[in-house]
């Protein structure tokens, strides 16, 4: 049984993320757990014990407000086509969102996170060096992001692509989620490295790139190769110019996708990324 988190702000983006990983694990038996983080509140010094008092009543509003809000999401998952191998939780975490999502995917052994990239809970423009590199950075288990409007878009899971620059030798269970998803669907798999000058892989990437293959097996897969453009640019016209279900990703220290989401780089590719995003962190043993 899958373990899936669905942090929520109570956005529009939040409900689509949800309703996009209830459609992805729809055949799979999952516990879906619904969860808010509370932040703690932010207030000026004082020592008046009205403004305590203000603080409490304060906090207990807030969370009679976020308690009528989970309810709201459940009444609306109850109100969708019934599937039996689906349960639902909410929760309720007084904490920075970051140490929630991080804190409930420990203490529950979480196998997936699935949020939106808008709102407050969201992957704001998935920019590394925000707030969501440090998620990222923090979780052993994928993330998948859901960009607004992927549901209105509806792509076809026929395809799924996996940009890498073929740094990793041996990748252990990372991609087990991957070759599900892809099995599920019978998806192909669609490789797409950036070259930088040279025309051709050195002799230790083509060793990572067949070590990639035979960890895919029996997937079928392509590999595609883009020359004389910086690595955002490629990925990003690669994007564009397939017709992706979904884009993978291997979460590397100091590696590719740092290379990819950096600040600098983030811009010119996040507000083209209009598919969902996989981002596995791989585990160097």
């Amino acid at each position: 049984m899958k373990k899936i988190l669905l942090p929520t702000d109570f956005s529009a983006n939040s409900w689509e993320a949800s309703l996009y990983a209830f459609n992805l694990f729809k055949d799979e038996t999952c516990t879906f757990y619904i969860m808010h983080s509370l932040e703690p509140l932010v207030s000026a010094p004082s020592t008046a014990v009205s403004s305590k008092r203000a603080n409490e009543a304060i906090s207990k509003s807030r969370l009679n407000e976020s308690k009528i809000e989970l309810e709201k999401e459940l009444n609306k998952i109850h109100e969708l086509p019934k599937n039996n191998k689906h349960s639902f939780e909410t929760i309720i975490v007084h904490d920075y969102f970051l140490s929630a999502v991080h804190g409930t995917t420990k203490e529950l052994a979480i196998d997936i996170v699935v949020l939106g990239t808008k709102g407050a809970s969201g992957i704001k423009e998935m920019t590394i060096g925000s707030n969501t590199a440090n998620l990222i950075k923090k979780q052993t288990c994928p993330i998948i992001a859901v960009p607004q409007g992927a549901l209105v878009n509806n792509k076809s899971m026929l395809e799924i692509g996996f940009a890498t620059d073929f740094s990793i030798a041996n990748y252990h269970h990372d991609l087990d989620l991957l070759k599900a998803i892809a099995t599920a669907n019978t998806s192909r798999v669609s490789v797409v490295h950036v070259l930088n000058k040279q025309a051709e892989l050195s002799p230790e990437l083509r060793a990572n790139k067949l070590a990639l293959e035979m960890t895919l097996k029996p997937l079928p897969i392509d590999f595609y190769f883009i020359t004389d453009v910086a690595v955002e640019v490629g990925t990003r016209v690669f994007s564009e110019s397939r017709k992706l279900g979904m884009l993978c990703i291997i979460n590397k220290k100091r590696s590719f996708f740092e290379k990819l989401f950096s600040k600098s780089n983030s811009k010119s590719i996040s507000s083209h990324l209009n598919v969902p995003l996989i981002i596995f962190n791989h585990e160097t043993i």
